[in-house]
């Protein structure tokens, strides 16, 4: 069984931290986020992943090469035009041998039974079968209706009052089916998909269901969630450290006595204090007095001041941070300098960036 990686966005959402990295490679709890993603197929039975990328599609490639380190054999599908999420699908297969695939979206994280769902799949005999999650109205996603056999009946796209009904949390009862950004193929259906920009959703979906092809829903069970944002970034990264959602590869490092998660060759003072569910990377140095809670990341290689607090802050790699700073729910990109005395509050900084010493930034 293959599976499909949809990772050629943009990532503007989450900009300036997908400058420089596509947002499939964003590290979520020092793994990039792809890992999760791969080793998430490969439980589930796939032994050969396609990526589809445009955007920074080398740098995908260099991470994950052949997939040797992953214990599954990985291809590059590069699209030259953004094809969107059904023609990106089609272009990931076109010219490999015949095979049932599942698709994941490259920004979803999920701890999911795709196992089951793929028996449950073969199990109804569907040539696509969704993975549906149930949300709370309002919302302002597209909504899926299925009958009692869980056959899909129609894609129901939100109107502009909904949105604007979403947008203000109005209340509302009853919750609704959306597309979890996860399918299985059969590939009589994926020679279909046409090879030009195409959404899956708008555009395709429709058209089998309107010929009677056995389309299917299923609804996933646990955790769920779109990472297209900052907060969503955060929320997936706490998710991880704290075991709401459970993963087939866990955080990176190891988890010590205290419940805190460590990486090789760091250093922490010992007067340092770091809470439960915070995360250290290789080679980090965490000085005297330093204060670590509210599941903080620190990357690979960075060094945190004497005295310094950080509370729900996330680190990229190389991150200096002055002493006597106190930084609060902040995203550092790579290489980002804090002098002395600083105190930021709700930051998002894009690599390199240099924040001067006893600068107030709330």
């Amino acid at each position: 069984m293959r599976g499909v990686i949809i990772a050629g966005g943009l990532g503007t959402r989450l900009r300036p931290l997908t400058l420089r990295r596509p947002k499939p490679l964003m590290p979520v709890a020092n793994r990039a986020f792809l890992e999760y993603q791969v080793a998430q197929l490969k439980a589930a039975g796939a032994d050969e992943i396609v990526f589809a990328t445009n955007y920074l599609a080398e740098r995908i490639e260099a991470h994950f090469g052949d997939g040797t380190r992953f214990g599954v054999r990985m291809r590059y599908a590069v699209e030259r035009e953004p094809l969107g999420t059904a023609g990106a699908i089609r272009n990931a297969v076109e010219g490999l041998s015949p095979d049932r695939v599942i698709v994941f979206n490259g920004d979803i994280l999920t701890d999911f039974d795709i196992g089951a769902i793929v028996r449950r799949h073969i199990e109804t005999q569907a040539q696509v079968t969704l993975t549906l999650y149930r949300v709370r109205r309002p919302h302002p996603y597209g909504v899926i209706q299925i009958a009692q056999d869980g056959r899909v009946q129609a894609f129901i796209e939100p109107t502009e009052e909904q949105k604007r009904a979403a947008d203000r949390g109005e209340p509302m009862e009853g919750d609704d089916f959306i597309n979890a950004g996860i399918y299985i193929i059969e590939p009589d259906t994926l020679v279909r998909i046409p090879l030009r920009p195409c959404s899956i959703e708008r555009e395709f979906y429709p058209q089998i269901l309107a010929e009677g092809v056995p389309v299917y829903g299923v609804e996933g069970v646990g955790f769920w969630l779109d990472i297209g944002r900052p907060a969503q970034y955060v929320h997936a990264t706490r998710a991880l450290l704290s075991g709401e959602v459970k993963t087939a590869l866990p955080p990176a490092g190891y988890r010590t006595e205290h419940g805190y998660w460590l990486g090789t060759d760091a250093e922490i003072e010992p007067d340092a204090e770091v809470e439960a569910g915070c995360q250290i990377g290789e080679s980090a140095c965490i000085g005297s007095r330093v204060q670590l809670s509210g599941y903080t990341v620190v990357g690979a290689g960075c060094t945190i001041g004497a005295g310094s607090a950080l509370h729900g802050c996330i680190l990229g790699e190389r991150v200096q941070i002055g002493d006597g700073c106190q930084l609060t729910n902040c995203i550092l990109d790579d290489e980002c300098i804090i002098e002395p005395h600083v105190r930021l509050r709700n930051a998002v900084l894009g690599a390199e960036s240099v924040i001067r010493a006893y600068s107030i930034g709330e």
